[in-house]
């Protein structure tokens, strides 16, 4: 994997400072004890689903008997090499927002826009890059769904594409990769009052849609962080056994959000940094596109509450989802639409391979967030939770001194285990043309995009900052 290579003694101190003395002291006593203990553990359902292949006659797995064969990483054997000033999910996760990742795994991305039937606008970046490498027939597509405020630029998200997009002979896995970015998110253009939720997986429909336009003779693959995590998640589920996607895997889904909405004020960070952290995050993207809301004729919210919104001096994520988002996206209030955006909602109903990667120490979420006890309603779930890892951390040191991210391995493993194994293709869903540039799913007058050119997208961008959490985005 490619490694990043930090000045630790900067990012201790500010680490530090930030953390407090007993957070530190608790995180340095889970270090020491968890050493000793294994490092994953492996949630598997009683009766694993057996997965059909491509080709007829050829031996067939349980779900259950992939990973165990084909992902070491998440194996009894699995290691995880700790760095010491790293000791426990606080410090792993707020590394991710201290620490410079801007000359990390370099990504190359061609943007595509995509106008919806509702008149919003999706980017969409690709790489490779279309303009450089040319569509094949068979291509493997990886859909990708970051967390919270952030875009295709993250430093989580490259970490990834960097191992599984080059060619084989580059020994990568010839992936292509279409990384959503959620509307307003990255520079994604917003032109009508409506941003993005937990739970938008509406949005992922359309983009998909263009993935089978685009891409004829592909099959897709999904890979969520964070946020993202639970939006395809919730999409999996929806369609159930209409889903297109060949497999998914997700890290750091937060699961449960009434759970979660619990936890957060529960501990001394959560209390007091976490909570005002990301409910700032999402105001700074409402207040990056505030022009077209406090323009907009009719909304649910009014314009003197997004005034008084924009003027307070900190806001929390609880009230920020009260105040603003359940009301905008049509919730009676703040546990209405953590109930029903939780993806932990549809695990029964998942029905393509779901490997979900979580750490017991993920401050933001919290263990009690985890569906451990729901695995054993799908066949096609497994959860594996990591005894370390904070949320979108997981920092280990490298055979070579340097630092990576370990869930690299397992997600590049569990990508290569499927498209080795050969899965039956899913079937896709069937498109409809609607003139020379605009296509809807059959059936579905609400999924559909038309692919703008690139004059149409540079007249519709709304802002040219990026909102983002810290430096980067959870």
């Amino acid at each position: 994997m490619l490694h990043i290579d930090f000045v630790a003694a900067s990012s201790i101190s500010r680490i530090v400072g930030s953390l407090g003395i007993f957070p530190i002291l608790r995180a340095l006593w889970t270090y020491l004890s968890g050493r000793h203990l294994p490092f994953v553990d492996l949630h598997v359902p009683p009766k694993s689903a057996v997965l059909p292949r491509a080709t007829a006659g050829t031996g067939k797995k349980t779900f259950v008997q992939l990973v165990q064969e084909c992902i070491p990483a998440l194996g009894p054997k699995a290691t995880f090499n700790r760095v010491w000033w790293l000791p426990g999910g606080d410090a792993q996760t707020m590394y991710s927002s201290v620490a410079d990742f801007s000359h990390v795994d370099p990504v190359t991305y061609e943007r595509v826009f995509l106008e919806l039937p509702d008149k919003g606008i999706l980017a969409v970046d690709v790489t490779p890059p279309l303009s450089s490498h040319s569509i094949a027939n068979d291509e493997n597509i990886l859909l990708v769904a970051h967390g919270l405020t952030g875009g295709s630029h993250e430093a989580y998200v490259r970490a990834v594409l960097s191992r599984v997009t080059p060619n084989k002979e580059s020994r990568g896995l010839g992936f292509r990769a279409v990384v959503l970015n959620f509307r307003g998110c990255n520079g994604s253009p917003v032109v009508t009052p409506r941003l993005y939720h937990a739970g938008s997986s509406e949005d992922i429909r359309p983009v998909v849609l263009w993935i089978c336009h685009t891409f004829p003779g592909c099959k897709i693959y999904g890979l969520g962080f964070s946020l993202g995590a639970n939006i395809l998640t919730k999409y999996v589920g929806e369609e159930g056994e209409r889903c297109p996607l060949q497999g998914l895997v997700t890290l750091a889904n937060p699961w449960n959000f009434t759970a979660g909405a619990h936890h957060l004020p529960s501990t001394f960070l959560g209390k007091h940094v976490y909570r005002y952290v990301l409910g700032s995050a999402l105001r700074a993207l409402l207040h990056l596109h505030r022009r077209i809301f406090l323009q907009a004729e009719e909304l649910p919210v009014s314009r003197a509450l997004l005034e008084d919104v924009f003027r307070r001096r900190s806001i929390t994520l609880r009230q920020y989802d009260e105040h603003i988002a359940a009301p905008l996206y049509g919730f009676k209030d703040a546990w209405d639409y953590y109930e029903k955006i939780s993806s932990c909602r549809v695990i029964p109903d998942i029905k393509i391979p779901c490997l979900a990667i979580n750490s017991i120490d993920d401050p933001i979420t919290g263990a009690g967030s985890l569906p451990i006890r729901e695995v054993a309603h799908s066949p096609y779930l497994i959860l594996a939770v990591t005894n370390t890892g904070g949320h979108l951390g997981w920092y280990e040191r490298c055979q070579d001194g340097r630092m990576g991210r370990w869930y690299v391995k397992p997600v590049e493993q569990f990508l290569a285990a499927l498209v080795e194994y050969g899965l039956q293709e899913r079937q896709k869903p069937a498109i409809v043309l609607l003139g020379a540039d605009f296509a809807r799913q059959d059936g579905r007058d609400d999924v559909g995009f038309r692919m703008l050119s690139r004059e149409q997208s540079e007249l519709v961008v709304s802002g040219e900052d990026t909102s983002k959490l810290f430096t980067t985005g959870w």
